[in-house]
């Protein structure tokens, strides 16, 4: 019941921020509010799939393809959004900073594959790689894109709470840490809100 209640929750808020997100983005014909809502509209779409699949056929039910579709396509709207807020000029100074991100992704996708099929950890591992390595990348030249310093520290805080989320609920199914998986999702839909903050920051001239 708590696991229909927390996604029930945050499909709420989602369809706020999407509301939201697409009102500003007639507004002020953006670009960057559309791939918000974007974003929010294929997450809300996964936790709508999920709701509904737990009322019918219960918590252990075969996620879709399209509800596995929907996540990719939040992720790369979102990668997308940080690139249309602070594009980088083709002779960007390079760092390894950012190449943490994909590192980290890959490893994390072979940890998970104990649990999960490789293609879709693989796919997973592309898309929060592509994630972390844009707002790293624009995080250490935050003297040129201070304005996106929100929208990216936001990404990268989600993408660790996703981690943190997948990695508790594959170790910790029973008992009193198992509700560790519902406070990182809480903590997850928390960060919808302020993703409207940052982009309003980000857009901003």
């Amino acid at each position: 019941m708590i696991y229909t209640i927390d996604n029930s929750v945050q499909v709420l808020v989602l369809v706020v921020c999407t509301f939201i997100a697409v009102r500003r983005a007639f507004e002020q014909k953006s670009r960057a509010w559309t791939l918000l809502a974007f974003f929010f509209a294929d997450f809300a779409l996964d936790d709508l799939y999920i709701v509904v699949s737990d009322l019918t056929v219960g918590w252990y039910s075969t996620l879709s393809v399209v509800s596995e579709l929907s996540w990719y396509a939040s992720y790369l709207f979102l990668y997308l959004l940080i690139r249309q807020t602070a594009p980088l000029e083709e002779r960007a100074e390079k760092h390894l900073l950012p190449w943490l991100g994909p590192v980290f992704s890959l490893a994390m996708a072979v940890f998970y594959m104990q649990w999960g099929d490789i293609a879709s950890n693989l796919i997973y591992a592309a898309v929060m790689g592509l994630v972390m390595f844009a707002a790293l990348r624009r995080l250490i030249r935050q003297e040129a894109f201070g304005q996106v310093k929100l929208l990216c520290t936001l990404a990268l805080l989600f993408c660790f709470l996703e981690y943190a989320m997948w990695t508790v609920s594959g170790y910790f199914r029973e008992g009193i840490l198992s509700y560790l998986y519902y406070l990182f999702d809480f903590l997850i839909t928390l960060t919808f809100p302020f993703f409207i903050a940052g982009t309003a920051k980000a857009v901003k001239k």
